[in-house]
């Protein structure tokens, strides 16, 4: 199985890097641009007329992405890239200006069409896909693109070659892998056996109420694109690092630029953190959540609209001050592993697990691993939770890492009505409402107390 086409109108395929010396084989498939994801020497690599690639490869247009396939590599980096390249070799090069605002409709709820104009197909969900059934043809699938082929490779073409399709499949067609959209069985049997146990928590239908987040559905995206692609070629297998972070490129919406979103910036950190941690080290940096401005945002829109809450959202004070420690946006969910034998399922857990907030940091900054995080009122210093940068196991034996707990008994939950923004105090708020209704505000009370 050195060559897999992928079902669909596009004419891509995935696979090896021994099918990349079947160049017979790559120009009868129309095949006009390679993305190859593993490094290569030109020279040494030849096809079956000992022509090297430094030769018969100038007949492609290529792309070389050097990245091994280990769970640690960095693929979120390198996606934007890749999957520009493969739109313009099954579309070929589009106008910027014209062609930007249709490219990410479809990612908003919205509709795209590709560039050929009046023949361009409206993606609309899974009965516009032209896919039947699990035992139909790549041929059948429908019409191939006539602007060219690509052709996707690594050195196997199971995991590196796998996670850069399924990359531009969820950026190019949100709405044929949406659980809001299509069930989670639309394309077979995606799970593989070791995300069997998860996959079977998710819903096999899309969610009958609200829509759910793309945080929600992230892993069941991910699947799902997963799933077409092992219809023609069963043996794709992403490693779990790619996997996690499939995930969080649909959360963040597949973006042109991933680098400068507050998703991967916190992401880009917890790896960096764990790399000092590996060696013995607490973090040289400190990132506080509620000081990056557009991290915020992007947690409160989250937490409002797609935290499962409704017009309510959780709030923790110290239980001794009532200070405010946390609230929603920086509240992090943490899964019980089920180990746990003296640990009642029925009971909430005793840990709050959050994101390190400013109020922590003149005791982050000590350099330990490890220590007691105490409520910052100076008049209080009740100790409200601990930290280890290793991470922390909770009672419910869910591990989280870095781990940054606040106490169930040493805090209260109040739960607060959605006003606008989330814990940030501005925007069309309880001022904004209070307005509306002719109420005068005590002075003062219009502006925002801290990120929170």
């Amino acid at each position: 199985m050195a060559l897999s086409r992928i079902e669909g109108q596009d004419n891509l395929y995935v696979g090896g890097i021994w099918a990349l010396r079947r160049s017979d084989t790559l120009t009868e498939k129309g095949i006009t641009h390679v993305l190859s994801v593993v490094g290569f020497s030109p020279d040494s690599l030849k096809n079956f007329k000992d022509e090297p690639w430094s030769e018969y490869g100038k007949q492609f247009h290529h792309l070389l992405i050097d990245i091994d396939d280990v769970d640690e590599s960095n693929l979120l980096a390198e996606l934007p890239k890749a999957v520009k390249f493969i739109d313009e070799g099954l579309r070929g090069p589009r106008n910027r200006n014209t062609s930007s605002a249709s490219d990410h409709a479809e990612s908003q709820g919205g509709t795209v069409r590709d560039g050929s104009g009046e023949s361009g197909i409206v993606d609309e969900g899974l009965e516009r896909l032209k896919i039947s059934s699990p035992n139909s043809t790549a041929e059948s699938t429908g019409a191939v693109s006539q602007a060219g082929g690509v052709f996707v490779h690594c050195a196997a073409g199971k995991s590196r070659s796998v996670s850069i399709v399924v990359a531009y499949l969820l950026w190019r067609y949100p709405n044929r892998f949406d659980a809001n959209v299509v069930p989670a069985s639309a394309y077979g049997n995606v799970s593989s056996k070791k995300n069997s146990g998860a996959s079977a928590a998710h819903s096999a239908k899309p969610s009958a109420g609200r829509s759910r987040s793309r945080k929600e559905t992230a892993e069941e995206a991910v699947e799902l694109a997963l799933g077409l692609i092992r219809r023609t070629r069963p043996m794709a297998e992403p490693n779990d690092g790619f996997m996690q972070q499939l995930a969080l490129w649909w959360e963040m919406g597949c973006p042109d630029d991933v680098e400068t979103h507050p998703l991967y910036q916190r992401w880009a950190y917890k790896r960096e953190v764990e790399e000092h941690v590996a060696v013995g080290q607490a973090p040289s940096r400190l990132r506080f959540e509620d000081e990056e401005p557009s991290a915020t945002a992007t947690r409160a829109a989250a937490a409002a609209g797609g935290g499962g809450g409704g017009d309510t959202q959780l709030t923790l004070r110290c239980k001794k001050c009532r200070r405010t420690l946390a609230t929603a946006p920086f509240i992090n969910k943490h899964v019980a592993s089920g180990s746990s034998k003296t640990f009642d399922p029925r009971q909430p857990c005793p840990h709050y697990f959050v994101e390190p907030l400013s109020w922590m940091r003149q005791e982050l900054e000590k350099g330990e691993l490890n220590g007691r995080l105490s409520c910052p009122n100076e008049r209080c210093g009740a100790a409200v939770g601990r930290y280890d940068w290793k991470g922390l196991r909770c009672a419910c034996g869910g591990w989280v890492t870095p781990g940054l707990s606040l106490q169930r008994a040493r805090v209260d939950e109040e739960m607060r009505r959605n006003h606008g923004a989330v814990g940030q105090g501005q925007g069309p708020g309880l001022s904004e409402f209070a307005k509306n209704m002719g109420i005068r505000m005590p002075p003062g009370s219009g502006r925002g107390g801290g990120n929170l």
